[in-house]
């Protein structure tokens, strides 16, 4: 007697439901895209137990006719498509036809549905005793209860989690829904207590405000991009609200929540720099893109999709971010308004390329001042300040450049503050040579210096206000790879807008005749501009561009004031009025460099 066994149906089905329905979350998303499928404007969710108990979802859709109710229960039983080749751009969200036939499998359904067409509507009940159809009155539309899900699974059913945790994870699939289709008002009961309601007026902000909370919708940015015919809008976080997990990014593609890398990669390195390590942003990102362009039969559960071209999508994200904390005001960067970049512009890495989200930012050098000599409080050493170097201007200290200082002051210093728009201060201490005190109206400031200064020569690098290359006395010779050689030279009119000027010397070797009057008086400058030639190199699907970015940061942190170093009461004033004209609390490696202290605080701490 042979040993192969053929399995009946009833035994089939159990089996085959447990890759579509593995929780009551997952039952719960299947019923939600049936709902939206049939065009509901309002759905509403009622949960037992975490939906172990019972799982109930109400839609005022199209309904189902009496004669294919029984057929919903069969596997691969569907409206959505009739042949596998329609399955290439298929616009709903559903169309395997096995979410009722799975869950019928392992609970005890019950399906109430009536159409417009119909005088009175039908009920279907399965469980294990078989299938009934009944008459029924009820509205317009679709009733689905699933109880005791997995009663006839125990090997399934004593991994469910506690109904909390299944509860949590219901909501979060209600949460995603509701951001997903802002048009469908969406009303979640737990155990007979309302947890969520969406308005369904078709904003996203409604959604968003109604699922996170006033609090949260408060710390979002508008979006909305386009590039290569890839569509991006929606939502992010502001870089001076970041989360401590990821629970707050949503991403959907043509209407249906994904789980995408891609898109998780590009949203986070937009925000490189702007935010601390180990924080993350907050998003509710829609990607629409022609349907033939991806492939949404990957997985049953529908999460996870492949994309025809991963980098195209990876730049698109990543723009439409940057172009959106732009146009805010959030990071100091000039990006392109929605239509994107230029095919040639987008390139990955080998060709030159003029940015508008990187190109530098020339500004008009500030009328030049005889040089001042400053005395410091314990040691006197001389300064040479010249503001038409760059905006924020440099101090040649033994052989370090530091923050510009000037004594010159043709107006009073309260006038000047207020028609720079910042909040008058007065620094009132220094601890460790390291931290800068600081005293506003209603707070205390305390600066790392070096961290802050790193900041602003990194945005003073970054925006190309450094107008004024030092040339080199002897050029710096470096051996590089033919690859770093061939990036460097090929893209030397780029890397000139940052002061950098370099030169081929021959088999292997560039000579560097200038480099940004920030770096005077580093030692190592070899290695650090090999450094500098591996990492605009390396990346990746990361652009050129951004790739001479991130390089940036190490040249800013060479060249910033150190830790510990004696800097006057001038510098410590100066840099203080930088940091609250730009505006900035993070450091290029995303270490916060300022912390604030209210009035009202130190007044409680002393029972005042």
């Amino acid at each position: 007697m042979g040993k192969i066994n053929i399995l009946d149906a009833a035994s089939s089905n159990m089996i085959a439901a447990g890759e579509v329905v593995d929780r009551p979350s997952s039952a719960l998303k299947e019923l939600i895209e049936n709902s939206i499928d049939a065009s509901a404007k309002n759905v509403t969710v009622d949960l037992t137990s975490g939906g172990n108990a019972r799982i109930r979802v109400t839609d005022d859709g199209e309904g189902i006719l009496r004669e294919d109710l029984p057929k919903t229960l069969y596997r691969h039983a569907t409206s959505k498509i009739k042949t596998g080749y329609d399955i290439d751009g298929v616009a709903t969200l559903g169309f395997r036809g096995e979410a009722l036939a799975a869950a019928a499998a392992v609970s005890r359904m019950e399906i109430i549905s009536k159409t417009a067409s119909e005088q009175s509507g039908s009920r279907l009940i399965a469980d294990e005793t078989g299938v009934e159809l009944y008459e029924t009155g009820c509205p317009n539309g679709t009733t689905v209860v699933i109880n005791d899900l997995f009663y006839n699974v125990p090997a399934r059913r004593k991994f469910m989690k506690k109904d909390s945790s299944e509860q949590a994870a219901c909501l979060a699939v209600c949460e995603k829904m509701a951001l997903s289709h802002p048009q469908v008002a969406f009303t979640v009961f737990c155990d007979g207590a309302q947890k969520m309601l969406t308005p369904g007026d078709g904003e996203l902000y409604s959604a968003l405000y109604a699922v996170y909370g006033a609090a949260n919708a408060k710390t979002f940015l508008p979006l909305e991009y386009e590039q290569d015919g890839i569509i991006v809008s929606g939502y992010v976080s502001k870089p001076e609200s970041p989360r401590g997990t990821r629970g707050m990014q949503s991403f959907f593609v043509n209407g249906r929540y994904v789980k995408s890398r891609t898109v998780q990669a590009a949203l986070e390195e937009a925000y490189r720099s702007y935010i601390p390590s180990g924080k993350f942003p907050a998003a509710v990102l829609m990607i629409a893109l022609d349907r033939r362009n991806v492939d949404v039969n990957v997985h049953p559960a529908k999460t996870e999709i492949k994309f025809a071209d991963e980098r195209k999508l990876f730049s698109a994200v990543y723009y439409a971010v940057r172009a959106a904390l732009s146009q805010s005001g959030e990071i100091k960067t000039q990006a392109p308004q929605r239509g994107g970049f230029k095919a040639e512009e987008r390139d990955a890495g080998e060709k030159f390329m003029d940015l508008g989200v990187f190109a530098p930012q020339k500004t008009d050098p500030l009328p030049e001042t005889e040089p001042t000599v400053l005395s410091d409080p314990v040691k006197r050493e001389v300064f040479t300040a010249d503001l038409a170097d760059s905006e924020l201007g440099a101090i040649t200290r033994n052989n370090s450049t530091y923050v510009t200082v000037s004594t010159d002051e043709p107006i009073d210093r309260r006038q000047q503050l207020k028609m720079a728009e910042i909040p008058e201060f007065r620094i009132i201490g220094e601890s460790y040579d390291t931290f800068i005190f600081a005293e506003l109206a209603d707070k205390i400031l305390i600066v790392d210096k070096h961290a802050a200064h790193e900041r602003l020569l990194y945005e003073q690098l970054r925006t190309g206000r450094e107008v004024s290359p030092q040339t080199l006395l002897f050029p710096v010779t470096v051996s590089l790879a033919p690859a770093e050689m061939q990036t460097l030279l090929s893209n030397a009119p780029y890397l000139a807008s940052f002061g950098f000027t370099v030169e081929e010397f021959g088999p292997h070797t560039v000579a560097v005749r200038e480099i940004p009057s920030a770096l005077k008086g580093i030692d190592g400058l070899a290695q650090i501009l090999e450094n500098f030639a591996r990492d605009i190199t390396e990346g990746g699907t990361v652009p050129f561009a951004d790739k001479v970015d991130r390089a940036l940061y190490t040249v800013a942190c060479k060249a910033a004031v150190r830790a510990h170093d004696k800097t006057s009461y001038e510098e410590n004033e100066y840099l203080i009025e930088n940091v609250l004209r730009e505006k900035l609390g993070y450091c290029p490696h995303g270490r916060p460099f300022i912390k604030e202290i209210s009035k009202r605080e130190l007044e409680r701490y002393f029972d005042r």
